[in-house]
């Protein structure tokens, strides 16, 4: 028989709600047995609400081998290594929202602690599982446009009412956009093209005055194959399409794409465009289909395609992209990595 997994939920917010939606959705594999949140009166109303027998306001009673035999991390970016190592320590297998953390040094010391104690650490990045991202993906792979030579992705949101309903994203340099939608649009990047060689951040000046990090920046992006990206990140755009917008530009044509629609266009050489084909792409819940994944590497003993070790690498390309914006210059990875790993 098929083990039905037991799983607690640390942070009740916004990611919280969206685990235990998931939970339920997969209720013929998985129990939400327990939750915990800081504050007392959401914890013992959430439980109520996803009929979790046990809650508290202190996640340490929950990580017990006896009671769960994994935990979701859904509290601000900054208090991700802190609850990830401590479950690590007790046994727990670990399913930890976006960025895995806010330096090098705690991400490496929670890969370490998860490596150390067994258990598997996955990071909640739903871009992975958007079947949009995979299909432009599989279209790249394929030929279908040739060499990519230039990617642009523009994440745009106005988001000051969530951000205000959320203290800690206006008052923790973590809350900035690079860590909330950088991390993302990177792992996009990562799906399409490789990996980062090198970033130029800018950050500009502030729609939301009381939000201590960025809530506009932008990065300009080289890639280890030579082509060239631009990421624009905002919780401030008004725009009449709110999402993440993308074209991919290659020698044979180029890939359009926004929410489940792809545009495909040949490039012929007399310089005019045609459109060769448009597809519309079946949605998935993103958060049901990571947690789906979870479980099935925690059944078949395998590693997640958005691992610890994978998801360090978007943070290192966020992390450089906030140095860039510091210092007014270009970044290359590997030399970041080696100047802050351990240090951070």
């Amino acid at each position: 028989m098929t083990k039905r997994w037991r799983i607690g939920i640390i942070g009740c917010g916004w990611a919280g709600s969206q685990h235990a939606q998931a939970i339920q959705k997969l209720g013929r594999r998985v129990e939400l047995c327990a939750v915990a949140d800081i504050n007392t009166e959401v914890a013992a109303a959430k439980a109520k609400e996803w009929q979790a027998s046990v809650w508290t306001d202190d996640y340490g009673q929950l990580l017990d081998r006896e009671l769960l035999d994994a935990v979701t991390i859904c509290t601000p970016h900054n208090l991700h290594a802190e609850a990830a190592i401590a479950a690590a320590e007790a046994g727990c297998h670990l399913l930890v929202e976006k960025p895995l953390a806010v330096t090098l040094s705690e991400a490496d010391a929670m890969i370490a602690a998860a490596e150390t104690a067994s258990v598997t650490l996955m990071v909640a990045e739903t871009v992975r599982f958007h079947p949009t991202y995979q299909r432009v993906a599989e279209l790249i792979q394929s030929g279908a446009i040739g060499d990519v030579f230039l990617i642009r992705i523009s994440r745009e949101h106005q988001m000051h009412d969530y951000l205000r309903q959320r203290p800690w994203f206006l008052t923790e340099p973590s809350g900035g956009i690079m860590y909330s939608g950088g991390i993302h649009d990177f792992e996009i990047l990562r799906m399409l093209a490789g990996e980062v060689e090198h970033v130029y951040g800018l950050a500009a000046p502030k729609a939301l005055k009381e939000m201590v990090a960025d809530d506009t920046s932008v990065a300009l992006i080289g890639m280890r194959s030579g082509a060239s990206a631009v990421i624009v990140e905002s919780f401030s755009l008004r725009t009449p399409q709110p999402g993440v917008h993308g074209t991919v530009h290659g020698t044979l044509g180029s890939l359009w794409f926004y929410g489940n629609w792809i545009e495909r266009y040949s490039a012929p050489e007399d310089g005019q465009r045609r459109l060769v084909e448009t597809l519309t792409i079946p949605p998935v819940d993103g958060f049901e289909a990571e947690m789906a994944h979870f479980l099935d590497c925690l059944e078949q003993k395998t590693q997640p395609i958005t691992s610890g070790r994978e998801q360090r690498k978007p943070l290192v390309a966020v992390l450089a992209t906030y140095e860039s914006i510091r210092l007014g210059e270009r970044v290359y990875l590997q030399e970041f990595e080696g100047r802050t790993s351990g240090n951070s």
